[in-house]
Formats: structure tokens, C-alpha cells, sequence
């Protein structure tokens, strides 16, 4: 995230890019510590944004439904697997697979049962979905995807806009353009304002 950090600094926002146990922990795990890291982190009477790539995205949802945040402001959420990923369903069927790798059922198909956010109203959602994946795994999932991750799955919540970018899965968050969708979407409520 630190692109897409850097790319919003120069616009004047202030980004916390808080390192998370994403491949070893799971959600829950992750939440606790992204609550740990904002304690001290977020200036009082300032309005807090959140973006998340992937995984970061249900830990952000994760964080939020257990959480009322004072001075809530947008959520973006960039190739997130709302409703899993088929790859993960995949990855369990590895063995000591979930012993090693504590996420995979958070990632997995359907998706997490996440309950909605706390802050009355709640926030903003934007959704940004990759459609580009390389051919390969082009070929081993079906309908409109960026590689890891279906469109449908990232569309598997209430959202006030979306954005759909030609880019595969691993790179979302390493665009311009990416960026330039996020910024308008912070300050708008629209990817292109």
C-alpha cells in the first residue's frame, strides 16, 4: 500500500499504512491489531478514511462492525473477496494448509459472515474490481475476474459507487489510476467526480 499511500500524501491526505498478519493470521487477529495501531495513531476531531486492498479490505470491514469509529469518513475497498475466493477454497484442500495459513477460510467461498458497520450512518463504500488476469488463470476461473478474485465477489456488498479497472489482482493497488479513483471517491463519494 505504500503507492497508493504515497499517491494520496501528495494530495494532501496523511495515510497510515499499519503492517497486518495477513498471511499467517486471520481476520480477527488482524482487526485486533489494526484496532491496536489506531488507537494512537488517529488525531482527534480528524476524519478517518479507510482503503484496503484484498484481504485488507475484510479487515477493514472486520474492524468497522466491531468498532464505531468518531469521525468516520469514506471506505474504498480494492479487489476485496467480499464473497471469497475460489482460490482459497482450492489452498484448503492443501494439507496443514489452515494450520499454516490461518486466513485462507476468511478468504474462502462464500466469504466471511461480516456484520454491517457500526457508525450510524454508516460510511460511504466504494468498490474497485480488476478485470485483467494473466491467461493462465484465465482459464482455471470463470466470469469476470482480476486472477484471484471475482468481480462478483468483490460486488458481494452494498456499495455507493464501483470502479472496474483492467489490471490483475496483484497490482490494483500500484495504478495512477487506482489512485486517482480513490482520491476522487475520498473526497466525492464518486470514483470519477
Amino acid at each position: 500500500m505504500r503507492y497508493l499511500a504515497r499517491e494520496l500524501e501528495q494530495r494532501g491526505y496523511r495515510a497510515i499504512t499499519p503492517t497486518l498478519p495477513t498471511v499467517f493470521r486471520g481476520i480477527r487477529a488482524c482487526g485486533e491489531a489494526l484496532a491496536r495501531t489506531l488507537e494512537t495513531r488517529i488525531p482527534k476531531g480528524s476524519v478517518a478514511h479507510f482503503v484496503g486492498h484484498s484481504m485488507g479490505g475484510l479487515v477493514i470491514r472486520d474492524y468497522l462492525s466491531r468498532q464505531a469509529v468518531e469521525g468516520l469518513g469514506k471506505v474504498v475497498l480494492i479487489g476485496t473477496p467480499n464473497g471469497g475466493s475460489r482460490y482459497a477454497n482450492w489452498l484448503l484442500e492443501l494439507p496443514f494448509s489452515q494450520e499454516v495459513f490461518e486466513s485462507l477460510p476468511d478468504l474462502a467461498e462464500p466469504g466471511p459472515d461480516i456484520a454491517p458497520p457500526l457508525n450510524v450512518p454508516p460510511p460511504d463504500i466504494g468498490i474497485i474490481a480488476g478485470t485483467r488476469p494473466d491467461p493462465v488463470r484465465n482459464i482455471l476461473l470463470p466470469g469476470e475476474h482480476d486472477g484471484l478474485v471475482a468481480v462478483e465477489s468483490v460486488r458481494r456488498i452494498a456499495a455507493s459507487d464501483e470502479m472496474l479497472i483492467p489490471c490483475a489482482h496483484e497490482w490494483l493497488h500500484w495504478r495512477l489510476d487506482t489512485a486517482e479513483a480513490v482520491a476522487s471517491f475520498l473526497e466525492t463519494g464518486k470514483f470519477h467526480g
